[in-house]
């Protein structure tokens, strides 16, 4: 019989591997964006919603998950509910900020993420920073204020993001419903709008590419990439469910700059971005913020191991 311990260890290793795949999969995910270019932003974002809604729910069903309970329970809805608008607004600015060639923006938003895990840990769950935490958090706000100043705009792409999906974790580990179940509840929530969304946009002649022109094969391909986008969308969100579900959200975000690096790899190196010096300063600041919450963390594990 496995003792407490062995039990919590077996499920912190099975929610670091969840997360590790999941920052993966989401940095790689521009490359997979950047095929559906030509289609309006608008339409990817709501065509996502739609199809993730159908391939969660299909996952729920083929598992049998009685996520229809969940969808009905009033005290979940309180927390899945703003889960869903917050990533929504999420993948708005994300596919945007792709359409637009701001990959390397983006990047800067999910570096920043952790930090902002880490505060909302000490905001909601009242864990403590850390004094290497506080000056981590303090370099972000260095590197922020120094992009602002020197690149002449405020990255409100990198804001956005990063705010919008640490409140979601939080609220995610909050509420801390099963993972597939809580994924096709928030995107079930969402789908009326996006449907609403493909209709308007389809009466003002800007939805055509959904099933577009079906005597060519580009319009199948762009169809294909179009339903693709719902597990696209599904896979790494319920293996971030899982891991939020399952380890402290502050390792949480220490394994969330995988995704940017990838990201930051593809939007200089792929997609040819400029990376001016209110990038590297700002990027620096971030980085070095990131090694103190690793050395950090490294610190907190080694305690915890002596003591158990």
């Amino acid at each position: 019989m496995p003792t407490e311990a062995e039990h919590l260890q077996k499920r912190t290793q099975r929610g670091v591997l969840a997360g590790f795949t999941c920052y993966i999969l989401w940095g790689a995910f521009p490359l997979y964006w950047k095929l559906l270019d030509d289609v309006s932003s608008w339409e990817v974002i709501c065509q996502r919603i739609i199809w993730c809604a159908v391939f969660s729910i299909i996952i729920c069903l083929v598992g049998r998950w009685d996520f229809i309970a969940l969808l009905k329970d009033r005290r979940a809805l309180r927390f899945l509910i703003p889960a869903a608008a917050l990533i929504t607004v999420n993948w708005s600015v994300y596919i945007f900020a792709v359409h637009i060639d701001r990959i390397v923006e983006t990047s800067i938003g999910y570096y920043i993420n952790p930090l902002v895990s880490i505060l909302l840990g000490l905001v909601i769950f009242k864990e403590r920073l850390t004094p290497l935490q506080w000056i981590a958090v303090a370099l972000c706000s260095i590197g922020i204020l120094f992009f602002t100043t020197g690149y002449g705009r405020f990255p409100w792409i990198a804001i956005v993001l990063a705010v919008s999906f640490g409140a979601y974790g939080a609220i995610k580990k909050k509420g801390g419903y099963p993972a597939v179940e809580a994924i096709a509840v928030e995107s079930t929530v969402m789908a009326p709008v996006a449907i609403l969304g493909v209709v308007l946009l389809a009466a003002f002649g800007g939805g055509q590419a959904f099933l577009g022109d079906p005597t060519t094969a580009e319009s199948w391909t762009t169809t294909a990439l179009l339903v693709g986008g719902g597990a696209v969308t599904a896979v790494p969100l319920i293996l971030f469910a899982a891991a939020a579900n399952s380890i402290p959200l502050t390792l949480l975000g220490f394994l969330q700059y995988i995704s940017p690096t990838i990201a930051l790899i593809i939007g200089v190196f792929v997609n040819g971005e400029p990376f001016t010096l209110a990038h590297a300063v700002c990027f620096g600041c971030i980085w070095c913020g990131l090694v103190l919450v690793a050395i950090d963390a490294v610190r907190a594990n080694r305690k915890r191991k002596q003591a158990s």
